[in-house]
């Protein structure tokens, strides 16, 4: 068999267990959780890298040519440092169980790749897919020149100049194609996910103005009720009572269309700079009463003013429907944890409970229409109207949350320019302000 069909059928094993056992097990995303498919894809790659072997080039007895390295960078990569250790043991253990003089190349590469690969992982999973793609293709070639270099120099190994031209050749262009169709499998479901979660907005935005009109009419009804009951003789007593139950229904109803409507239209009114602590001490002030109830301790970190562009009143019901979920998430009591800090030109907030805690599941769905894990308490609008202010405030969410340990919400909104928030800082130097590592005791 000569070389380049040697490395055709290497090629052919990489993109079976590399792009199709990925994509089988994207097409069924909710049955599987995120730990779960890393281990299978790194059990793919791990077979990938034994039938490369299986099938080498022989260059000399005992040392043999093929292109395992590119499974177990793809897979080190996409998979994180655990995984790229057990891929370079897999490679290792089975080139031993080889045997041969070409078990000490493969350690000293295996030894290069790994570090490669755990200085590289973190910058390659948080590159964009153009960027993904030069890492990739040009680690590759540096481990395929390094590979010849070491066979040739420390071992004395020649090999034919044209099987070192297809090896250079197929080594970063096999990668770079391989990483390609993994990130538009990757994109293809993300944007199939997106396409999902739109036409549920739409059917919400639909709904909005029906629903708007079916709460107000009982809300007419209540007012009119009220205006009775005060043209007629009625107890003290009762009079206290009836107001209190109908405001109450009033108000409910009123949070009801605001949360619809809010998500429904997104667009920002009466917008002006504030200072996101003010906001905070105003949220924090508002649920105490719920913290009190729930025998929850309330906690602040603010370490400086942070001035942020958007309507005060949406951000604070952005606020208040994120820590309000946190609060009935410890009903035998617990800590509810808020700071601020500035990552680059952002600011962050972030909220911690120490609840109950979702599945993985669970995490994937929030944010989407009638979602909720309240049972027949909630109904999915809190979270929904929380994520739409944030993306109407051009700002960004993310939650980690682990079952049975609690939930953090991080939240990230543009900071205003340096002149903005000197003005505004002057317009507030005179109000109250809070203290740094402040703690709210409830």
């Amino acid at each position: 068999m000569s070389g380049i069909e040697t490395f055709l059928i290497n090629i052919f094993f990489i993109s079976v267990f590399l792009l199709l056992v990925p994509l089988l097990i994207e097409r069924s995303p909710k049955l599987l959780s995120v730990t779960q498919k890393k281990t299978i894809v790194t059990v793919s790659a791990g077979l990938g890298i034994i039938s490369c072997m299986v099938f080498p080039i022989t260059i000399l007895e005992g040392f043999f040519f093929d292109l395992r390295w590119i499974p177990a960078i793809v897979g080190g990569l996409y998979g994180g440092v655990p995984a790229s250790i057990i891929l370079i043991a897999i490679t290792l253990a089975f080139r031993i169980l080889i045997g041969g003089g070409g078990i000490y190349p493969t350690i000293i590469m295996g030894v290069v790749v790994l570090v490669f690969l755990i200085i590289l992982t973190k910058t390659f999973n948080e590159s964009s897919r153009k960027k993904k793609l030069i890492i990739g293709s040009c680690f590759s070639l540096v481990i395929g020149i390094v590979v010849l270099v070491v066979l040739n120099s420390l071992f004395y190994i020649s090999i034919s100049p044209s099987l070192i031209l297809v090896y250079l050749i197929l080594t970063p262009s096999t990668t770079l194609l391989v990483i390609y169709i993994i990130e538009v499998i990757h994109e293809t479901i993300i944007l199939n996910e997106k396409l999902i979660k739109a036409e549920k907005m739409e059917v919400v935005s639909h709904l909005a103005s029906s629903i708007s009109h079916e709460v107000r009419n009982p809300l007419a009804v209540v007012r009119g009720f009220l205006q009775m009951m005060e043209q007629m003789n009625v107890s003290d007593e009762k009079r206290a009572e009836f107001l209190k139950i109908s405001i109450a229904e009033i108000d409910r109803a009123n949070d009801i269309i605001r949360n619809y409507l809010t998500f429904a239209k997104p667009s920002l009114e009466n917008i002006e700079i504030m200072d996101i602590r003010e906001e905070l001490e105003k949220v924090v002030n508002m649920i105490s009463p719920l913290a009190n109830m729930n025998c929850v301790e309330l906690k602040g970190k603010i370490d400086q003013s942070y001035f942020i562009k958007g309507e005060p009143q949406l951000i604070q019901q952005c606020l208040l429907n994120i820590t309000k979920n946190c609060l009935e998430a410890m009903p035998d009591g617990g800590t509810l944890s808020i700071k601020t800090s500035q990552v680059h030109k952002e600011l962050r907030i972030e909220i911690t409970d120490s609840g109950q805690g979702m599945t993985e599941e669970q995490l994937s769905r929030i944010g989407e229409p009638y979602f909720t894990t309240k049972g027949r308490e909630g109904t999915g609008l809190g979270m929904m109207t929380a994520i739409q202010i944030i993306k109407m405030m051009k700002g960004r969410i993310n939650v980690k949350s682990k079952l049975k340990k609690g939930t953090t919400f991080y939240i990230f909104l543009p900071l205003v320019d340096k002149e903005f928030s000197e003005v505004a800082a002057a317009i507030n130097s005179s109000e109250q302000q809070f203290t740094r590592d402040h703690s709210y005791i409830t």
